[in-house]
């Protein structure tokens, strides 16, 4: 009977009520963990699954795009074989304005400046071969 009276103290009480807080503040942290750990697995599951979704996107408009470039513009021509060897003298390129062939071995200064008067032609194909970009005209 010792026993028993040493748990209906108020020791004994407050031990127990101390102990069913605690198991309560346990579950408690076991739910939040569970539930921030579904969120979480949800999060990179809609990532991926949204991921695979624009890539398939993607994909399927890259092959519409290239579907669509395999059709020949109207006008649009091509040069094949076209040489790259630096020369010092005139070239005779066999289309005008030239895109490549062979060219001389100084490029026109491409810093977005505009030329008033006619460049000669094979300086600015060299600076084509460099990935300049040429806008020619004629004014009338």
């Amino acid at each position: 009977m010792a026993t028993a009276k040493k748990q209906n103290t108020p020791a004994a009480a407050r031990r127990a009520k101390l102990e069913e807080a605690r198991r309560k503040e346990r579950a408690r942290e076991r739910r939040s963990r569970v539930i921030v750990l579904t969120a979480s697995v949800a999060v990179v599951a809609a990532l991926v699954a949204g991921g695979g979704y624009l890539m398939s996107a993607a994909d399927k408009k890259d092959k519409a795009d290239a579907e669509a470039k395999s059709s020949p513009v109207s006008g649009e021509r091509t040069w094949a074989k076209l040489s790259q060897n630096h020369v010092g003298k005139k070239v005779d390129y066999p289309m005008n304005p030239p895109v490549g062939g062979d060219h001389n071995p100084v490029w026109m200064n491409c810093d977005a400046d505009v030329y008033t008067k006619a460049i000669p032609k094979e300086n600015a194909v060299h600076s084509l071969e460099h990935g300049a970009v040429w806008v020619t005209y004629t004014s009338r």
